[in-house]
Formats: structure tokens, C-alpha cells, sequence
């Protein structure tokens, strides 16, 4: 950390955390003003029972509901397209988002286009960066996954097909007025989609501690995230209906959550993001695959917190050196990885050799590039998507 240099923290979501913590969302939506709601969905988390849950909560409170469950993995903006139309058609005041990152994506997205002209490809992307100029409509965010921590940041992803590009909508007014966090809602998450929503907060906890905008606040949320991922992952995966293990993973996201929300995200997520244009890729299970591979070249511009990985991943760093200490950390996360079931390449995905070339360009002017401890050229990065194959 730079002495001189001047760090910023915010988080603007009201977060209810705990077992049960969703029966109070009646009396949210009551508080918020809002009669009449959207609830944005997928049709597995429809049919999972969390749905129900939810409507019969919001029918006690007395609030009206409309439910759109066509949401996709990895959202386009023609989905969120169909989502606002039925917003605006039904006169809702609000939006639910119910889900994984998908539906909150795709939630937050309907929250500041119910209030802002045009549509969502108007403010997607860095160009387009401050162009939200009116605050969103109330949304709520409930997730029955732990990793994409979508709930509390103030960025909503979205892909564009036609033009093949995965990219988000940056503004302060996207972040939700609220988040509900309750393991319970978790339960029922399979096996795939809890190592994957897992390993994308160990993700996010690494990149984010790695961050040359980290900081002291954002290091303790991280470094609690990584031990506290490395603790309950195998057993959210492997035993699902261990509450206390879902409990630590959903903590873990959000303390991932906290701290991404204002440093940002590093290399993993520069070459994901514009991967995930080209290929219809589970956006968790491509962070990891990816991640061990990034680790390593990133390595030598962050030793010192590489050795703080790995301990708090279990590894055992006494008496090793600084750099045999900081490569642990690259194992640590290989590992774990391997026990959780995670493919080992990108090619399970159907990722092929033509395209990266392409996307090694795009990834070296990405942002996030910037943001990491080394910095990637084009020729650096296609040698990492080589090896993440």
C-alpha cells in the first residue's frame, strides 16, 4: 500500500443476514412502499421451492407480485429487454431478484432501466460509464447461491450475443436498496453449481486482495474470505445439507462482496469476462479454472500476500522461503479446485484455440489488467489461455 495514496469504501445495500432472515421480507417491501413487486427468477430456482417461499411471504405481507422466470445463465440484454417490458406493462414499483447472479444481473439491470431511458445496451461498458443518471427504482435482492455476491455490488453483467461481448453497467444507482442473505435459501443447491458459485468468491477474495487498490479494510474482509471459503467449501459440495458449512460459504461471498465492491477485480476477471462473450461458459467454473494459472504469472507483484493465501488456506509456511511460502497459495487453490470436481480445462466448455488470440488483445486493454499486482501484455495473457485449456 501506497502511504500517499487515498482509499475509498462504500457500501450502499441494507443487508439482512442470517437463518430466516427472508421472513422479514414483507415488511421490507412494506418499509420500501412498494404494493406491487417483480420478481425476477430462473425456472430451476422456480421450480426448487424457494419460489414459493417467497410468494407466500409476500402474499402474508399483503403485496401484489408479478413473476418473471425466464432469466438465463449468463443474461442477455434482450432477456432483460423482456423482464423491463413486463415491469412497465404490469406497473410494478419494485424489483425481487431471486437467484444466482443471473436474475440479480438481470434484476438490477430492469431497477435502473424502469427510471433511465433506453436500454440496456445503452450503458453497458466502460464508455457508457456514468450515463445512469437517475436513481433505480427500489430492488431486493434474495440469493440461493454463495459466490457472485450480486446482491451488494454496484455492477450488473450482461451479454450481448450479436455482438458477442460480456459486458456490465457500472453506476452507484445499481447497487440493490437491499439484500436478504439467509443460508437456508441454499440448501437445495446441487452439487456444480455450489463448487462453482464457490470458487467464484475465492475468486473474487483473491483478486481483490490482490488488488493494487487493496487496503487494510478490504485485506481483513479478504483474507477471512479465503480461510473461510478453504474451511466449508468441500462440505457445502460434498455434504449440501450442512448448514453450517452453506452458513460460511454465504458469509465468505459476502465478505468477498464487501471488499471486490471497492477495489475491483484483477486479471481472472479481465480474461473471463470477454471470454464469456465468445463461449456461453459458467462464469464461477471459468474464473477457476482460469484462476491457478493467473495466480502464477501474477505471482512476483505479490508475494508477501501470496504467502497469506496460503495460509489461510491451511497450508503449512513456516520455515519455507518468502517465494516457496507464495506458491503454496497457487497449490492451495489448485487442490482445492481438484477436490471440489472443478473440469481442468476451458475445453470442457467447448473453448478452442482459434478465438483466443482475439480475446488476449481485448483482455491486455481490459481495466482489470490494470488492476493486478503484474500486469499482462497481449502475448503473456494468450499464454495463460493456452495453459487454462
Amino acid at each position: 500500500m501506497k502511504l500517499f495514496q487515498v482509499f475509498n469504501y462504500q457500501i450502499k445495500t441494507q443487508i439482512f443476514y442470517g437463518l430466516n432472515s427472508i421472513l422479514k421480507i414483507g415488511e421490507i417491501c412494506q418499509q420500501l412502499k412498494l404494493a406491487k413487486v417483480q420478481i425476477i427468477t430462473d425456472s430451476g430456482v422456480a421450480k426448487s421451492g424457494a419460489l414459493d417461499i417467497i410468494l407466500q411471504l409476500l402474499k402474508e405481507g399483503k403485496i401484489q407480485t408479478v413473476v418473471f422466470d425466464e432469466v438465463e445463465a449468463n443474461p442477455t440484454v434482450q432477456t432483460t429487454a423482456k423482464a423491463k417490458k413486463l415491469f412497465s406493462e404490469e406497473n410494478c414499483q419494485g424489483v425481487i431478484a431471486l437467484g444466482g447472479g443471473s436474475p440479480m444481473d438481470v434484476g438490477k439491470s430492469v431497477g435502473v432501466l424502469a427510471t433511465n431511458p433506453g436500454s440496456a445496451s445503452d450503458y453497458l461498458g466502460p464508455a457508457n460509464w456514468g450515463k445512469v443518471k437517475n436513481p433505480a427504482v427500489p430492488v431486493i435482492c434474495i440469493p440461493t447461491t454463495s459466490g457472485t455476491a450480486a446482491e451488494i455490488t454496484d455492477v450488473a453483467v450482461l451479454s450481448d450475443p450479436e455482438k458477442k461481448v460480456k459486458l456490465g453497467i457500472f453506476s452507484p444507482y445499481i447497487a440493490p436498496a437491499v439484500a436478504f442473505l439467509d443460508p437456508c435459501l441454499t440448501l437445495s443447491l446441487p452439487p456444480d453449481p455450489t463448487r462453482d458459485s464457490g470458487l467464484d468468491a475465492l475468486t473474487h477474495a483473491i483478486e481483490s486482495f490482490i488488488s493494487i487498490e487493496s487496503w487494510a479494510a478490504t485485506n481483513v474482509l479478504n483474507r477471512r474470505a479465503i480461510e473461510l471459503v478453504g474451511l466449508h467449501l468441500r462440505n457445502a459440495v460434498h455434504h449440501g445439507s450442512d448448514i453450517n458449512a452453506r452458513d460460511g460459504m454465504m458469509t465468505a461471498s459476502l465478505l468477498a462482496g464487501m471488499a471486490f465492491l471497492n477495489t475491483k477485480l484483477c486479471l481472472v476477471h479481465a480474461i473471463t469476462g470477454p471470454l464469456g462473450g465468445f463461449y456461453n461458459l459458467p462464469h464461477g467454473a471459468a474464473n477457476a479454472i482460469v484462476l491457478p494459472h493467473a495466480m502464477r504469472f501474477m505471482l512476483p507483484g505479490a508475494v508477501s500476500k501470496y504467502v497469506n493465501i496460503a495460509a489461510a488456506l491451511g497450508e503449512k509456511v513456516e520455515g519455507l522461503s518468502e517465494r516457496a511460502a507464495a506458491e503454496k497459495a497457487v497449490e492451495a487453490v489448485s487442490q482445492l479446485s481438484k477436490d471440489v470436481g472443478l473440469p481442468k480445462g476451458l475445453s470442457v466448455y467447448g473453448v478452442k484455440e482459434e478465438c483466443l488470440e482475439k480475446v488476449s488483445e481485448t483482455v491486455a486493454a481490459n481495466f482489470q489488467n490494470a488492476l493486478s499486482p503484474r500486469k499482462a501484455s497481449s502475448e503473456e495473457i494468450l499464454e495463460i489461455l493456452r495453459a487454462a485449456i
